[in-house]
């Protein structure tokens, strides 16, 4: 009996057992290598999407701020307008008693 075709085939399979060993640590790590970048990705978006969620609160609170100034401005705007057709009226009035003859109907209103 022949001895080196029986050590070509266990040759064959310790190599081939070694490398199917090789492979298998290998997709082990591969696979950690991937869960890590996964997590570490996963967890840069999550303080991506938080640092987005303050951003818009933030920018909603300036909003509220903004809104609520604009409504005092058209507030006194509206009450200096009124103030001013008051004085413009008085000062029509005045300006008709001052002279003689049939008072005149205001010239200007202010808008």
């Amino acid at each position: 009996m022949n001895i080196w075709p029986l050590v070509f085939i266990f040759s064959t399979l310790v190599a081939a057992a070694g490398f199917v060993v090789v492979a298998i640590f290998w997709l082990k790590r591969l696979r950690q290598t991937i869960a890590l970048a996964l997590g570490e990705n996963a967890s840069q978006q999550i303080r991506t999407t938080q640092r987005m969620g303050e951003a818009l609160a933030q920018l909603q609170r300036k909003q509220h701020f903004y809104e609520q100034r604009l409504q005092t401005l058209t507030e006194a705007n509206i009450h200096m307008r009124q103030e001013l057709n008051l004085l413009a009226g008085k000062v029509e009035i005045m300006g008709d008693e001052d002279r003689s003859g049939p008072p005149s109907p205001p010239t200007r209103m202010i808008h």
